[in-house]
């Protein structure tokens, strides 16, 4: 009996959950919320054309920085994620990030031609990636640039409904929303660390929790959810007599809801920082795309409030797979 026999076949399904998990699709609602917050800047010459690409970036974006760093970080990951698909083999992680990459710059050229402001500003992110890959070994360092770099997404939806308007020509309340996405995306990716400290050490990443430990990283990672949390509710009272009641009553409901959510998560990682970091991390996952949704609502209330809906249901669907890898 040959050794080909004696392997299980991987059939069409494995190949499809597979690229699935490659792309981590779970991370849709992080991502598209954080873009469509963006698209409540003032448009300028907005069409359908660049808000559909705008709209893609945000959808899919995700999936290309994370297919970036998995292939980086493969030495890490066949400690910490053994069953991913570039460790397992399923996807050849060449063909994996090449594809993408040839997905990405597809759409890249399109967005030339659609919207170009767009296009330079996809440039700038993937480029935040690359930065990300060569940074996460240097303690605090490596989850600020990540969280600047996936702040991006609240750029790219606004230049989607401002391709006439110049690439830097940003409403100062868009770059004020991007500043309070990049500060949870950080905290975010500090929480995530702590799940990956056996991997990272055995990679050489000097990541927070490994290099000061969980108990002291779990004290810091409380500082930028409240940093957030605050931050956009003050901003929100100061403004409160441009928004109106119904605005201001969804914005503090996702708000709260939010802010419930990061103390969950937190409780949890401080507790027990080295056992519950999965779970710390889930809690964090749903309370940033509440946070996200929150400072959307500001602005479109309606809309980000029946959007919430279906993003949550399925971010709660897809999260599902992620408990028995406990990798989110």
């Amino acid at each position: 009996m040959t050794v080909s026999q004696l392997e299980p076949a991987v059939t069409t399904r494995d190949q499809a959950v597979a690229w699935a998990r490659m792309w981590r699709l779970h991370f849709v609602p992080f991502s598209l919320s954080a873009g469509l917050v963006g698209m409540t800047a003032p448009p300028a010459g907005a069409s359908a054309a660049s808000i559909v690409i705008g709209l893609l970036f945000c959808t899919l974006g995700y999936g290309v920085g994370v297919v970036i760093n998995d292939w980086f970080d493969r030495k890490a990951d066949a400690v910490n994620a053994p069953d991913r698909p570039f460790v397992t083999g399923v996807i050849n992680p060449h063909v994996g990030l090449g594809v993408t990459l040839a997905l990405s710059t597809t759409l890249m050229v399109v967005a030339v031609v659609v919207a170009p402001t767009l296009a330079l500003w996809g440039v700038i992110a993937i480029g935040g990636h690359l930065v990300y890959s060569f940074t996460k070994r240097i303690p605090m360092l490596g989850n600020l640039v990540n969280g600047v770099d996936m702040a991006l997404f609240t750029v790219l939806g606004a230049v989607a409904v401002r391709p006439d308007a110049g690439w830097l020509d940003i409403p100062a309340v868009t770059w004020f929303q991007t500043a309070l996405v990049a500060v949870v995306f950080s905290g975010f990716c500090l929480v995530g660390y702590f799940k990956d400290i056996e991997g990272d050490r055995v990679a050489g990443y000097r990541t927070l929790p490994v290099a000061i430990g969980t108990r002291a990283s779990a004290r810091i990672a409380v500082v930028f959810p409240v940093v957030a949390v605050v931050a956009a509710g003050a901003a929100a009272v100061a403004g409160a007599d441009r928004t109106g009641a119904y605005a201001e009553i969804v914005f503090w409901a996702l708000l709260v809801a939010s802010g419930l959510g990061f103390t969950q998560s937190l409780v949890t990682l401080i507790r027990a920082p080295q056992t519950r970091a999965y779970e710390a991390l889930v809690w964090f996952i749903r309370a940033t795309t509440l946070f996200f949704l929150s400072l959307g609502a500001l602005h479109r209330p309606t809309l980000f409030l029946v959007v919430a809906v279906p993003m949550l249901v399925y971010l709660e669907l897809t999260l599902r797979a992620t408990q028995s890898s406990r990798q989110a």
